[in-house]
Formats: structure tokens, C-alpha cells, sequence
């Protein structure tokens, strides 16, 4: 059993560098394409660039869905803490394992949704690019199930190691 944590603790790890990477990756690319076609607008005659409409739509999922990532990896996204905080022993447990399964099963029919719209979208194409209209929608569907699998990871944790293994939340900006 120990070995099966220890697995699902290292993906987490994997998925959590991964989704601070894309947050970066992403934030710099919509930084480049936004202030490049501003530049574009005023400096050329043709008013901006044409793939600058598209780009930031394909983009933009994965720098959203990358942060809800990080965010579920603190359970962030799950917090109740008001009730948390009136609960304690196994009832805080059960708690915390409840709002960690509704959150799954959220972010799971979610990501079975996003599939579903994306194979229907996969017929058109974007009018510049020519790129299938299904990516961000297949990007909504990899971040929700990677948020999934790192709720999945975060609860275990915490009902292994006890309530102290929990990050506690505050109201402050959050290091990448």
C-alpha cells in the first residue's frame, strides 16, 4: 500500500510541475501575442495581426486550467474551511474525503463532457490557423482530469499523514 502512495504522490509531483510550467509557458505567450499585436496595430497599416484573435482562444484553457491545477493540489478549489474549522476528529475527516469526492466526480464528468463537445467541434476549423475547433475543448478535458488525479493524490495524502499534512490556506498570492 505504502508503494501505491508513494506512486500516486510522485504523479502528483509530475502533474504539479507540469501545471507551473504550462502557467508560465502560457502566461508568456499570451503576454508575447497580446502586446505584439497591440504593437502590430499601431506600428503597421494593417491593423494588428490575423492569428492574434485565435491564438490567445487556444491558449488561454490551458493557462486557466493549469492554475486550477495548482489550486487543487492545495485544495483550494475544494476549501470549506468555515466548516473545517467546526469540525474536528472523523468528522473533519469525512468531511474533507466528501468534498474531495464531490470535487472528483465533478472535474471527471467534466472532463468526460469536454470530450464529447470536442469530437462534435473536431469538424470546423479556425478561420486563420486551420486548427480543428476541438483543442480547447480537448485542453478542458485534460485539465479537469489532471485535476482529478491530483484531488485524488492531495486526499490521500492527508488521510495518510493526518490533518497536519493539509496546506492551509490564506489569502495571499501563491509562489509558482
Amino acid at each position: 500500500m505504502s508503494a501505491v502512495l508513494n506512486t500516486i504522490d510522485l504523479v502528483a509531483r509530475v502533474i504539479v510541475s507540469f501545471a507551473r510550467f504550462v502557467v508560465i509557458a502560457s502566461g508568456i505567450a499570451l503576454t508575447v501575442v497580446t502586446t505584439s499585436n497591440v504593437v502590430a496595430r499601431y506600428a503597421l497599416s494593417s491593423g494588428g495581426f490575423s492569428f492574434a484573435q485565435e491564438l490567445p482562444m487556444l491558449i488561454f484553457p490551458w493557462f486557466i486550467l493549469a492554475g486550477i491545477v495548482l489550486a487543487a493540489h492545495r485544495q483550494g478549489h475544494m476549501a470549506v474551511e468555515w466548516l473545517y474549522d467546526k469540525l474536528t476528529g472523523r468528522a473533519r475527516y469525512a468531511a474533507f474525503a466528501l468534498a474531495a469526492a464531490v470535487s472528483t466526480i465533478s472535474f471527471l464528468t467534466l472532463a468526460y463532457e469536454a470530450v464529447l463537445v470536442a469530437e462534435i467541434a473536431g469538424v470546423e476549423r479556425s478561420p486563420v490557423l486551420q486548427l480543428p475547433n476541438s483543442l480547447g475543448y480537448y485542453s478542458l478535458a485534460a485539465g479537469a482530469l489532471l485535476v482529478a488525479m491530483v484531488t485524488i493524490a492531495a486526499t490521500l495524502g492527508v488521510l495518510r499523514f493526518g490533518w497536519e499534512h493539509r496546506v492551509e490556506l490564506n489569502a495571499q498570492e501563491l509562489p509558482l
